[in-house]
């Protein structure tokens, strides 16, 4: 038994040749990777028993290596790794399904089945034994959830059941040519509504149809003071006039979006959209995070919305750009948020920070700060590869880890020394 436990050795090293796509006359990159076994085992135990962050960028590396590789693993009786990695991607994918290939959470989860049925009764009794080296009942147990809630979500959508999505672009002058070339595919009832900070008409009717929105059009929203309202005034001026008939889900973005979010991730939240597997009633959609703080200024906008004292450290995602269902956007009345317009679209004339000279609504720069508790958050969320609220399929520390085809300077083991051991020296110590 001693022998056969060390089939999976803690490093093992990869390596291949990548040649440039655009010009594959360019010399190719020869990268190698030392990916930890043991590692990613501690993550999967940490994730599957613990609720920590899962460890999706090793899975998807491991289920992007080249077959022979995989076959390799196995055929030293050590697919375990292979198993897992193929787990979290079923589990991600039949929470957000590929628009072209709804299966495929279903089809890595059947391939990770086979994989552990293919292993030596040995490494199946680690997976499934107490105390067990692997977490395999806790992985399948999670898999099996995932799948109920896309059978289920399957069922509504052959009913004719969709999620109404609205998109509310605050825009001033940008280049809106996102909508076409980074936005590929949004849910079949989605509205792109465009408010025209700066006195502009988009031509916007081009994004409907092929796939993209349901309607699309304008809404003229220029400030009415010397500050500007920025989004703000144009998210809450969409709150306000659709209170009544608002979206199940708004996402509200930038005319810029790409400069704070990876539209991979976006694309995953639409996925699961499409699919009506999504239930999440705030979701921050942006990549980077501010640096935790209490100012004077955020307290005095805090006090002027909810009528006490900022007494807490926030810590939120930057740049304003989330998505929101209508419940959690009604849990305040109509009044809440008009009252959080006047704030910001120059009808009153105050300054809550008391910045002279600034050009940008100053409380419109503290509800950056102060989105997430408006909508029910902690005023310190964690982060999303931390928050144990959201399925795997959202939980990315960089927001691409599932379409990532590159990994060069990510590093899958600790920069110690390692003996390289060659193949005919070790064997297979099953064989």
């Amino acid at each position: 038994q001693l022998a056969s436990a060390m089939s999976c050795f803690s490093e093992m090293n990869f390596g291949w040749c990548e040649y440039n796509r655009r010009n594959p006359q360019e010399p190719p990159n020869c990268p190698d990777y030392m990916f930890s076994i043991a590692s990613f085992q501690r993550k999967l135990d940490a994730h599957y028993l613990n609720g920590w962050r899962p460890p999706l960028m090793e899975a998807y590396f491991l289920v992007r290596l080249m077959d022979e590789y995989k076959r390799n693993l196995a055929d030293m009786d050590c697919p375990t790794p292979i198993v897992f990695a193929y787990f979290l991607a079923a589990e991600l994918n039949l929470i957000a399904p590929p628009w072209d290939d709804p299966e495929e959470g279903w089809r890595l989860f059947d391939e990770a089945l086979a994989l552990a049925k293919e292993a030596s009764p040995f490494q199946q009794h680690l997976m499934v034994a107490t105390p067990s080296a692997w977490p395999f009942k806790q992985a399948m147990a999670q898999v099996k959830a995932a799948q109920e809630v896309s059978a289920h979500a399957f069922e509504r959508v052959l009913e004719g059941h969709a999620l109404w999505v609205d998109f509310v672009v605050a825009h001033c002058k940008e280049d809106l040519s996102w909508l076409s070339d980074k936005l590929l595919r949004v849910p079949r009832m989605s509205r792109l509504l465009v408010y025209e900070k700066c006195g502009q008409t988009s031509e916007v009717s081009k994004y409907v149809g092929q796939g993209k929105f349901a309607t699309a059009f304008t809404v003229p929203k220029p400030d009415k003071g010397q500050a500007r309202g920025d989004e703000c005034s144009a998210y809450l001026g969409h709150i306000v006039n659709e209170f009544d008939s608002l979206a199940d889900y708004t996402i509200f973005l930038q005319s810029d979006p790409q400069d704070h979010l990876h539209f991979d991730f976006l694309d995953l939240v639409l996925r699961s959209m499409a699919a009506t597997t999504y239930n999440t009633s705030y979701l921050p959609l942006n990549g980077p995070q501010h640096v935790r703080t209490l100012t004077p200024c955020l307290s005095a906008v805090h006090e002027e919305l909810f009528g006490d004292n900022l007494t807490a450290i926030i810590g939120p995602y930057c740049c304003a750009q989330f998505a929101v269902s209508r419940d959690t956007i009604r849990r305040h009345p109509l009044s809440f948020y008009e009252n959080m317009l006047s704030l910001v679209d120059g009808s009153r004339n105050v300054d809550l920070c008391g910045v002279e000279g600034t050009k940008r609504s100053t409380q419109c720069y503290g509800y950056e700060f102060l989105w997430h508790i408006i909508f029910g958050e902690e005023p310190d969320p964690p982060a999303r590869e931390d928050d144990q609220r959201l399925p795997v399929a959202f939980r990315l520390k960089h927001g691409k880890e599932h379409t990532r085809l590159s990994w060069v300077g990510h590093p899958f083991a600790r920069d110690i020394p390692i003996k390289i051991v060659p193949d005919e020296e070790h064997g297979n110590p099953l064989g």
